[in-house]
C-alpha cells in the first residue's frame, strides 16, 4: 500500500508525485489514458501566465515562485530521465499595448523586467521577421518556455528512475471511503489502496469528487492549436496579440493557438478554427504563410472561473486531497503548485497561505 495516490498523470498529478517522493513517501500514480495524454502535452509551455495583470494575486504567486523552480528542475529531470525539456529563454513580445499601464504597474508590483517599445526601430532588433504594421510592444525579456511533451517524457523518466509505481490505461471507478477517511480507489479490476488521495484529474476532477460530496467548479474549456515547419531561428520570440501567440521551438517547429471554447468534453478540431490560427500566425509573421502547417490538435483545459487553482483538503473526508483547475497555467503554476500540495499532504509548514487555494474560496 502507498502512502499517497495520485489521481491523474498529467504535469499537475507528476509534478505532485515527485515532490511528495522527494519527501520521503511511496506514492503510486493511477491514469485513465496515458501519462501525459490530455492537456499536459497539448499546449504551448510558456512559462508565464499570457496575460498576469489580468490574475489573482494567488495565481501571480504561484507563478513567480515556479519561475525561479524551473531552470533547476529541468536540469534534474533531464538528470534523472536524459530528457531535455527544452527550456528555452525566448522572451515574450506583446504587439497590441491595450492595457500598457495595468501592464506596467503589475511588473513594478512582482520586479517583473517588463518595457514599453514605442518604435519600430525598438521592435525590429527584438523579432526581425515581425510584421510592419506593429510599431509599439510591451517586453518581457525574462520569460522562457518548454517543449510541453519533452517536459512529459521528463518527467516520466524521473518517476521510473524513482520507483513511483505508475498504473495506466485504468480509469477510476470511484473513492473509496469509510468512517470519514478515504481509503484507496477502486479500478475496473482491483482495488489499489492508500493512505492519503490526491485527485489531480484536470477536468475530470469535478465528476470524481462529486460522488464525495465535494462541489468543485472546473470546467473543460477546448483549445485548438496548429504547428508549422519552418528553419530554426526564423523567428526569435514568442509573439502575442490579442490572446493569441506564436511560439519558436528550438528545431524550427512554430506553434500557434489557441481558441477558447466550451463544448465539453469533445475535442474535434475544425478546418474553421486551423485557417483562423493559420491567419492570426501570418498576420503576425507574414513570413510564416510560405511554410506547411504539419499539425492540427485540440486539448481540454481543467478551467476555474477566476483561474485560481484548487490546493487543499477536502472538507469532511480525511485523507483526501485535491489539485486541479490550473486552466491555461498548467506548466507555470505547477512547479510551485505542487511543492505546495505535498506539504500539505506531509503536514510541513507552507511555502505561503494556502488559503485562496481551498474548496471554499472563490476560483
Amino acid at each position: 500500500m502507498a502512502d499517497v495516490l495520485i489521481i491523474g498523470g498529467g504535469i499537475i498529478g507528476l509534478l505532485t508525485a515527485r515532490a511528495l517522493h522527494q519527501g520521503g513517501a511511496s506514492v503510486c500514480i493511477v491514469e485513465r489514458g496515458e501519462l501525459g495524454g490530455e492537456s499536459s502535452w497539448a499546449g504551448g509551455g510558456i512559462v508565464s501566465p499570457l496575460y498576469p495583470w489580468r490574475y489573482d494575486d494567488a495565481v501571480n504567486r504561484l507563478a513567480e515562485k515556479s519561475k525561479q523552480l524551473y531552470p533547476d528542475l529541468c536540469r534534474q529531470l533531464q538528470e534523472e530521465s536524459g530528457v531535455d525539456s527544452e527550456l528555452t529563454h525566448s522572451g515574450l513580445l506583446i504587439v497590441h499595448d491595450d492595457e500598457r499601464q495595468q501592464a506596467l504597474d503589475w511588473a513594478r508590483r512582482y520586479a517583473v523586467q517588463c518595457e514599453h517599445l514605442e518604435d519600430r526601430a525598438a521592435l525590429q532588433p527584438i523579432e526581425p521577421r515581425l510584421s510592419e504594421r506593429f510599431e509599439t510592444a510591451l517586453w518581457m525579456p525574462q520569460i522562457h518556455q518548454l517543449r510541453n511533451p519533452k517536459f512529459v517524457q521528463a518527467l516520466r523518466g524521473s518517476c521510473r528512475q524513482r520507483g513511483i509505481e505508475v498504473i495506466e490505461h485504468s480509469e477510476v471507478q470511484q473513492l473509496l471511503i469509510s468512517a470519514g477517511r478515504v481509503r484507496g480507489v477502486q479500478l475496473a479490476d482491483r482495488q489499489v489502496h492508500a493512505a492519503q488521495v490526491v485527485v489531480a484529474s484536470g477536468a475530470w476532477s469535478a465528476k470524481l469528487l462529486a460522488a464525495a460530496g465535494a462541489s468543485v467548479e472546473v470546467e473543460p474549456v477546448k483549445g485548438q492549436m496548429i504547428m508549422f515547419k519552418t528553419e530554426p531561428d526564423l523567428i526569435k520570440t514568442i509573439v502575442m496579440s490579442h490572446g493569441h501567440y506564436i511560439i519558436p521551438r528550438r528545431d524550427g517547429h512554430v506553434l500557434c493557438g489557441s481558441t477558447l471554447e466550451f463544448t465539453g468534453f469533445e475535442k474535434t478540431t475544425s478546418t474553421h478554427s486551423r485557417e483562423q490560427l493559420q491567419q492570426y500566425a501570418v498576420e503576425l509573421v507574414p513570413q510564416l504563410a510560405r511554410y506547411p502547417v504539419v499539425r492540427h490538435w485540440a486539448g481540454l483545459r481543467p478551467g476555474t472561473r477566476r483561474g485560481i487553482p484548487y490546493i487543499c483538503a477536502c472538507d469532511g473526508v480525511e485523507g483526501l486531497y485535491l489539485h486541479a483547475g490550473h486552466y491555461r497555467n498548467g506548466i507555470v503554476l505547477g512547479a510551485a503548485s505542487a511543492e505546495l500540495m505535498a506539504q500539505l499532504v506531509s503536514g510541513d509548514a507552507p511555502w505561503c497561505d494556502p488559503t485562496p487555494y481551498a474548496l471554499h474560496a472563490p476560483h
